[in-house]
């Protein structure tokens, strides 16, 4: 397989944030990074990684809690999302404060991410896939059958669409859109444990065989 994908539950709602790395190359990249990481800041020393990217599927306070920090750390990493998501960032509400989340605090990204780029990270292309719904610039990462999906798709469940910036029916097309990927596909959710597509196109309740066939 030549990499490997490491997963620490972080912040009050138990936010999965993930550390991809090429096993040659020691290049990495970390996602959601709700915060603190100290297992993953763990991994990235024992294994001399190089961080090249901190990417955010999504701007909801419980993915970005930990990214400044990690930044100060790691200063040669990229920082990126899709433009989209400044909405959600300077809409985070009360509820995000409640958790002391300041929008403020999170700086401007290196870049914004677009639909159908490639990163790379040594011998790993990171495919970009653009998936509103939960907010209007979720992206999802798909890599070697497997998909980092953010808060889109997780294990027997969808994407919550009640939030500022969400859309049911957007939702709904992002979601067949994920099921055409191979079914062997395993899905890395931002909450809660991992599936596959398989599974979730036989055994997620919000979907039928009919829905994705059309």
């Amino acid at each position: 397989m030549g990499y490997k994908i490491e997963v620490e539950e972080t912040g009050a709602l138990r936010t999965n944030a993930y550390l991809l790395y090429d096993e040659q190359t020691k290049e990495a990249a970390l996602f959601d990074i709700g915060g603190k990481i100290k297992r993953l800041l763990k991994v990235i020393e024992e294994n001399d990684l190089s961080l090249k990217y901190i990417f955010c599927t999504h701007l909801h306070f419980d993915h970005v809690q930990g990214v400044e920090k990690v930044r100060e750390l790691f200063p040669e990493a990229k920082f990126a999302y899709h433009e989209k998501e400044i909405s959600i960032l300077e809409n985070s509400g009360p509820f995000a404060t409640m958790f002391g989340f300041n929008s403020k605090s999170l700086k401007a990204p290196d870049f914004y991410i677009e639909e159908n780029e490639e990163y790379i990270l040594g011998n790993i292309t990171l495919n970009t896939i653009l998936a509103p719904g939960h907010t209007p610039g979720s992206i999802c990462f798909y890599f070697d059958n497997a998909l980092i999906s953010g808060d889109v798709l997780f294990h027997r469940g969808i994407g919550r669409t009640d939030f500022f910036g969400g859309s049911y029916e957007l939702l709904l097309t992002s979601l067949v859109k994920l099921f055409k990927l191979p079914e062997k596909t395993k899905v890395y959710p931002g909450h809660g444990e991992f599936t596959t597509i398989e599974e979730e196109k036989n055994e997620n309740p919000f979907f039928s065989m009919h829905d994705i066939s059309n």
